[in-house]
């Protein structure tokens, strides 16, 4: 029978009244009114959804609604609500399968009522039977986390799929303890969120509503667009809702900012400020002693920095020592997993750890050789936006050098790396957990000099055109570390096909002949990769001259670490912000000794691009018997603005295109 829209909303609005309990423990909270009257509106809408109104979406989210309930203590009661219209046969397969995540040490999750909205005949019920609750795939982190699944009914276009859920806690492990307190968060009373408001999919609406204490008010600042917002309240309760509409699906681009930093986002906290989130992951990990050592960890410290006389060399030793021999691998401790740092004495112990575990393990090392060191939260690969609410996902070691002074250590990101603050992270965000409190800090950004690679490249041509060649690599910083990585992270039998993928880019005919690589794991000395090779038949050779690439310009080194701009770059246009590993500045000089005097009759014209966010300069010249060319290519940030790429792009096809124009050399 076919359903009208009016009997459609009807039989909605019963189930969800009568149902709201369907998968529901026995302690569990009854929906909100609010969630329930929204889920009815939203399933009146859903004919209105086409293929016609949104051609380029295999599913459209119809309505995604969250409602927050707050506790003095700070627990928090989430429970969301999101529909979803399936328009094609791909989006069907997407939603075969739910999946809602949980840990079960910090949070309590249950899937109240998953329902298939059929097209035209009504709504069909997922049984529980459906839901499993099983491990979360894990790698490298074995905190015990688990996850919601839920089988779904053969979905077709037209249908749609509905999923309600309810939870309390956090994802992260906190304390535990009985009833609801493991739930509360470690920062008492308060309570932080940061929501984005686009996906992969289209939204018709979106709405997010926190209700508080009348004592706790909340800051709350939107990022990257508008949000609507109203604030209401009752004898008891202060009530933010956020929402927004028609929000177009996310375009993916290689490369691009984190969703955070380019996805509409609200970000809210009842923390004062910054000190006072500082003051308390001091507190928190030093009444757990994290940091206290003891006769082992005091001999190793003695060890590894006997016979050094400065304290930067004593400090960059117990950096080296740390960032090799803590491995990561997250085991839980239990109690305050997630948020307190391992003690000292345990990691030594393990040998392992996450990246708050290994900055755990160093400040415990600096502080058993007398210097003062604390942890700091940041966020690797994305920014932090100025309101205290919790936007971290790395921890790293700030030593204090002075009265208002610190240095940054990071050993998770510096095993065998020449830096003790990865280039990676310049410029990123910062809080210092100290007794005083500090204020949202950020490392300046680092001049593409420091990321030089550095490739001086020799050869000669002899009179059938067959080239021998020499290449010396150097480089310094974070493609310094890309380089040392390579070779102390593969295997010695896998080093000739790098080196010979290497010079197969000067030429498929190209062949390994030897190569010396510097000992990658002597950080206080220059990494260097020389390699000698051969190309039979390199140079076209007639009667009347020569025809040939200089192979420097072939682009020898093509990794996503040391060339992660090149993909971005080529693209004719940008929408997003480009987000690269660091900056670069590649010098590729060459000189070729020819089999004879000849004469330049033509060659790529000379490049000169400059601009804010990236410069080429290119030349070729032949001296005598010499044809020298040069290449200076400068990427000058971390983050290229959208607008910035044609710049980039630039740059990049000049760049690119000297890889293929050949040099003729008349007799």
């Amino acid at each position: 029978m076919k359903l009208t829209t009016r009997q459609r909303a009807f039989l909605a609005f019963w189930f969800l009244v009568s149902s709201s309990r369907l998968f529901a423990g026995e302690a569990s909270k009854p929906l909100p009114p609010e969630l329930v009257t929204a889920s009815q509106a939203a399933a009146t809408t859903l004919d209105a959804i086409t293929v016609e109104r949104y051609p380029q979406a295999d599913a459209v989210v119809v309505s995604d609604r969250t409602f927050v309930e707050v506790e003095e203590s700070g627990l928090s009661h989430v429970f969301r609500d999101r529909l979803v219209k399936i328009l094609t046969d791909k989006g069907a397969a997407e939603f075969s399968a739910l999946r809602f995540d949980y840990d079960p040490a910090s949070s309590y999750a249950e899937i109240r009522r998953v329902l298939v909205h059929r097209r035209g005949e009504g709504m069909e019920v997922v049984p529980e039977s459906q839901v499993l609750d099983l491990p979360q795939p894990q790698s490298a982190i074995y905190w015990g986390p688990r996850m919601k699944l839920v089988a779904v009914p053969r979905l077709h276009a037209g249908d749609a799929i509905e999923l309600t859920t309810y939870s309390k806690g956090f994802v992260i492990a906190y304390l535990g303890g009985p009833d609801d307190e493991k739930y509360i968060p470690p920062m008492r009373g308060h309570y932080y969120d940061s929501v984005l408001f686009q996906e992969d999919l289209p939204i018709v609406d979106k709405h997010y509503t926190v209700r508080l204490p009348r004592d706790k008010p909340i800051r709350a600042r939107v990022f990257n667009g508008e949000l609507m917002s109203e604030l209401s309240f009752d004898d008891d309760h202060l009530i933010y809702t956020f929402w927004k509409n028609d929000v177009p699906a996310i375009v993916r681009e290689p490369r691009m900012v984190e969703d955070s930093d380019v996805m509409p986002k609200l970000v809210l906290a009842t923390v004062r400020d910054w000190p006072e989130k500082s003051r308390w992951f001091f507190n928190i990990n030093e009444d757990a002693r994290a940091f206290d050592w003891n006769d082992a960890i005091e001999a190793k410290v003695e060890e590894i920095t006997r016979g050094l006389r400065t304290d930067e060399e004593k400090r960059k030793a117990l950096l080296a020592w740390v960032a090799r021999q803590i491995r990561y691998s997250g085991i839980s401790m239990g109690e305050g997993e997630g948020y307190t740092l391992h003690p000292g004495t345990m990691t030594f112990s393990d040998r392992c750890g996450v990246c708050k575990d290994i900055a755990g393990m160093l400040i415990t090392m600096f502080r058993a050789a007398g210097y003062t060191a604390y942890p700091a939260m940041t966020m690797a690969g994305a920014r932090v936006e100025d309101l205290p609410a919790d936007q971290f996902n790395h921890c790293v070691v700030a030593l204090k050098t002075g009265e208002d002074d610190y240095t940054l250590y990071d050993p998770t990101r510096c095993p065998f790396s020449a830096e003790i603050w990865s280039s990676a992270e310049k410029p990123q965000h910062y809080v210092i957990a100290s007794p005083e409190g500090e204020e949202l800090m950020q490392t300046p950004p680092a001049p593409p000099s420091d990321n030089f690679l550095r490739i001086v490249s020799t050869g000669k041509i002899d009179g059938d055109g067959n080239l021998a060649g020499e290449m010396v690599i150097t480089a310094g910083a974070y493609t310094e570390t890309g380089l040392r990585w390579a070779r102390v992270f593969r295997q010695a039998y896998r080093l000739p096909a790098m080196l010979q993928e290497w010079v197969s880019y000067v030429s498929p005919r190209a062949v390994l002949r030897d190569y010396h690589i510097t000992d990658p794991v002597d950080v206080n000395h220059p990494f260097v990769i020389r390699i000698r090779y051969a190309v039979p038949g390199y140079a076209a050779v007639s009667e009347t001259g020569i025809a040939l690439v200089p192979p420097v310009a072939r682009h020898v080194i093509q990794d996503r670490r040391t060339t992660d701009f090149l993909e971005p770059a080529r693209a004719a246009e940008r929408k997003h912000d480009i987000f690269l590993r660091a900056t670069r500045e590649f010098i590729l000089e060459e000189t070729l000794t020819l089999p004879g005097r000849y004469r330049l009759a033509s060659a790529p014209e000379a490049v000169a691009v400059d601009g804010p966010e990236a410069a080429l300069e290119s030349s070729v010249s032949l001296e005598g018997r010499k044809l020298k060319t040069r290449h200076h290519l400068v990427i000058k940030h971390k983050v290229i603005p959208a607008e910035g790429h044609g710049n980039l792009h630039e740059a990049v096809t000049a760049y690119d295109r000297q890889a293929t124009e050949r040099v003729l050399l008349a007799r």
